[in-house]
């Protein structure tokens, strides 16, 4: 089965139905095929996130927030994502954040990566022959 990682982004456009790319998160949610994943790092982002919004409960609402779009967290060795990291950093000129998501899903060999960021967007040819990841957007 196809992995897709989802980016934070996505998540939070998804749940949050104010934000201004709501409709374009729900929709590329709904043509994903393959099994969705998010990694430990993605937690702790979508907390933190929360956590400055003023939420209550960060951790559990980040928690509701992945299963809520069908995601399931899997474990990643931090240490080979971090190699793979700094060799990409080079090549993909992107945010940290940014950077560790593509690594990861590298690390766990996922096929897709499912963004709206728009960075990652802009390196979506370079993912996918350098890395044999397909940048799916909407």
């Amino acid at each position: 089965m196809r992995m897709m990682y989802l980016d934070t982004n996505v998540i939070v456009s998804c749940v949050d139905e104010r934000d201004p790319n709501h409709d374009r998160a729900r929709g590329l949610l709904s043509r994903l095929k393959g099994e969705k994943v998010v990694s430990k790092l993605t937690l702790v982002e979508l907390t933190a996130v929360f956590s400055r919004a003023g939420l209550q409960e960060p951790i559990p609402l980040a928690l509701f927030s992945i299963k809520s779009v069908g995601a399931k967290i899997v474990d990643v060795d931090f240490e080979e994502v971090l190699k793979r990291a700094l060799s990409y950093a080079v090549e993909l000129r992107l945010r940290t954040l940014d950077l560790l998501h593509v690594a990861i899903s590298k690390t766990i060999e996922c096929r897709g990566f499912a963004t709206l960021d728009e960075d990652i967007v802009k390196r979506a040819r370079d993912m996918g022959e350098r890395l044999g990841i397909e940048v799916v957007t909407a």
